[in-house]
């Protein structure tokens, strides 16, 4: 048994001893080295490291959670003791029936920990940065600044019932901008393993975008057009959408989708899978962040709504079997995993890869528009509706690549999108938590400024 383990099994013992009748105990060993960027330079190379607790206790139907950082037993007595106050003055939740039950966990997730990662010297991260900055910094091309984060950590979660799992990953998170004149390009991505990130590509993508960005043109009149939406935007969006087949909104009647299992919800090429075991995502486990299996689950499948996405305690109030996808950890950074209870969350998102490649995409559409940067892609899940601000953009004739355009909004209703879809790419990147193509959709309104 390992130091974290060791430190569950001892809150687990002190929970129960202060009074709790059920206790979670979830210890996260963390570290994340950070290399900032600043005006095309290397500005400061950051490493943190911690030891942080979250406890969940329950005195009854009484609830309580706790969070703290982990500096000696006595730190680890005096949170538990806190927690304890907390659960006995929390008002009783009627719905609450236990903490997860131990079940049996098997199976071997790949690429999830880099050694490489987690051993990685300064000399070597400048050297990445250094890479990105010279592949991006051609005809006028600045970069302004650039993160470059690597989140390495493992994590154990036990409760009085005999929960207890241990996991341990590595989590990269890039992030750049770079400016000529007025357009600004924007860079982002995610990893579990060094080898998946080719810095050179990285830099001479940020130098394209941004060059586009500064050609643009604001766009005037509005049009109803063809339109694709590449992976960085889009993964926001689908996201926000994916909270109608959330546990928690289902229990609480306010998603559009109650109900809908069965249901024709999209067009019949697009496939959305949850996977908590995805080779190489970034929430992968074996189990979720309460201990229980992870799963692989159709959402959404051949445009057919399957299933929804459930937390354990959302899946007693359901009474359904739990899917694995209680979540406290984020992707960009985990440095407050242990600050939050796990929630119902998506753990990994797939959509399923179409048969044209992307160039495909383009020379198909008669007039349409290819959004390259929102100014934020978030879409109201309850009503489906969408009204963003175009950062960047290109119009689309006859096939080919015309003006770069800025200063517009792309309006729309993201539930009629997914019926609307006429094309999926090949090419898919992981954006987060989301493994996706860019896929083109039918009819959307742009909205000069």
């Amino acid at each position: 048994m390992n130091m974290i383990e060791n430190i569950c099994k001892k809150a687990i013992e002190i929970g129960e001893r202060e009074g709790a009748h059920q206790v979670e105990a979830f210890v996260i060993n963390g570290r994340i080295l950070n290399l900032y960027v600043e005006g095309s330079k290397v500005n400061i190379i950051t490493e943190n490291k911690w030891i942080g607790i979250g406890i969940k206790l329950a005195i009854g139907k009484r609830v309580g959670f706790v969070s703290g950082i982990y500096a000696d037993e006595k730190s680890l007595h005096e949170i538990i003791k806190e927690g304890i106050k907390i659960t006995r003055v929390s008002p009783e939740d009627p719905k609450f029936e236990s903490l997860p039950e131990p079940k049996q966990i098997s199976g071997v997730i790949e690429d999830v920990y880099d050694e490489h990662a987690a051993n990685i010297g300064s000399s070597e991260l400048y050297s990445f940065a250094k890479e990105i900055i010279e592949n991006a910094e051609k005809n006028e091309v600045k970069v302004m600044r650039g993160l470059i984060r690597i989140n390495i950590f493992e994590f154990s979660v036990m409760n009085s019932l005999g929960v207890d799992f241990s996991h341990k990953g590595t989590n990269i998170f890039v992030h750049f901008t770079a400016k000529r004149e007025f357009g600004e390009g924007i860079v982002k991505k995610y990893a579990t393993m060094l080898n998946e990130l080719n810095w050179s590509k990285i830099g001479e993508e940020l130098h394209e975008k941004t060059l586009i960005a500064s050609q643009a043109k604001a766009f005037k009149g509005s049009e109803k057009l063809e339109v694709i939406i590449e992976p960085m935007e889009l993964a926001g969006m689908l996201s926000d959408l994916l909270m109608a087949a959330n546990g928690e909104n289902i229990n609480r009647k306010r998603s559009p989708w109650i109900g809908k299992i069965g249901e024709q919800v999209a067009a019949g090429c697009l496939t959305i899978i949850d996977d908590g075991r995805l080779r190489g995502g970034l929430r992968s486990a074996l189990a979720d962040d309460e201990g229980v299996p992870t799963t692989r689950k159709a959402i959404i499948e051949k445009g057919v709504l399957k299933s929804y996405y459930f937390d354990y305690y959302n899946a007693r109030i359901a009474k359904v079997n739990p899917t694995g996808n209680g979540y406290r950890r984020g992707v960009r950074t985990i440095e407050d995993a242990h600050n939050r209870m796990a929630l119902s969350s998506l753990s990994n998102v797939e959509v399923i890869a179409g048969n044209k490649n992307y160039d495909e995409l383009i020379s198909e559409i008669d007039k349409g528009v290819i959004i390259k940067k929102f100014a934020y892609p978030t879409v109201d899940f309850l009503t489906g509706n969408f009204a963003l601000e175009v950062r960047s953009a290109v119009l689309v004739e006859n096939g080919e690549e015309k003006q770069p355009i800025k200063h517009a909004l792309l309006v729309g209703n993201m539930y009629d999108c997914l019926k609307n879809i006429t094309g999926i790419a090949k090419e898919r990147e992981k954006i987060g938590i989301v493994l996706l193509p860019a896929i083109r959709f039918r009819e959307m309104q742009l909205v000069g400024l």
